[in-house]
């Protein structure tokens, strides 16, 4: 029987309605049909297919085949993110960049499209290094106009140094924040050349303190826009 004539009510497996529904996606074996399509990621989904959770997401996204609604877009990409699936971590890694549906978050978008990059998700690596590129870019501002007191992070970056020499270090990645399994970190290296976690400057001996992400710093109000670029 020829696809277009198939109902997602006449089949029982959730991997051929997932299949089906690609054939309406993407109009292969099928004319191209978005409502259709996202009528058979529904039936795979309701069986538990998880890469129909993740279609599904990006036609709620997108508004294919569906009305756009972007909390199930969140819902149904974040559960197959959390299943590493590397298209729902690229597209939703997208959505926290710019904060489409979802709050605000470079640090998360910049992670997700790393995860994705690893799996090897077409155009993940050159969306990765470009949100990694911005973040540095501000770093560097932030860490340039803070004063050399002391040597703090947060739960995602490094927010300020306590003096020049790790300043300098800083900018030249040459130390960096790490997000390690014992938590927020700074990884440099030990007198024998090997990466090594600091839990003081090896400079001027100040101790890393955790501070909250969004810290008030004096001299935030007085950061130039051009100060720091690379």
């Amino acid at each position: 029987m020829p696809e277009e004539n198939v109902h997602p009510g006449d089949l029982d497996d959730a991997e051929k309605l997932y299949q089906l529904g690609l054939s309406y996606l993407y109009g292969t074996d099928a004319p191209k049909d978005y409502a259709k399509a996202a009528e058979c990621f529904k039936a795979s989904c309701a069986k538990g297919y998880m890469p129909s959770r993740r279609e599904l997401g990006i036609m709620y996204a997108s508004g294919q085949g569906v009305e756009p609604d972007m909390q199930k877009a969140v819902q149904y990409l974040g559960d197959a993110a959390d299943s590493l699936d590397p298209s729902a971590l690229y597209h939703l890694g997208l959505m926290y960049e710019v904060g489409t549906g979802v709050p605000k978050d470079m640090q998360k978008a910049v992670r997700m499209l790393a995860y994705a990059a690893e799996m090897g998700f077409p155009g993940a690596d050159v969306d990765a290094e470009r949100v990694d590129a911005i973040l540095t870019e501000q770093r560097n501002r932030n860490l340039r106009a803070r004063p050399l007191l002391k040597l703090q992070i947060s739960d995602v970056d490094v927010e300020a140094a306590c003096c020049k020499p790790m300043l300098d270090a800083l900018l030249a990645q040459d130390i960096v924040f790490i997000d390690s399994f014992k938590g927020p970190a700074l990884l440099g290296e030990d007198k024998d050349g090997m990466d090594a976690v600091l839990d003081r400057c090896p400079f001027c001996g100040a101790f890393v303190q955790i501070v909250p992400r969004d810290k008030k710093y004096r001299s935030d109000k007085r950061i130039n826009p051009q100060v720091g670029m690379t």
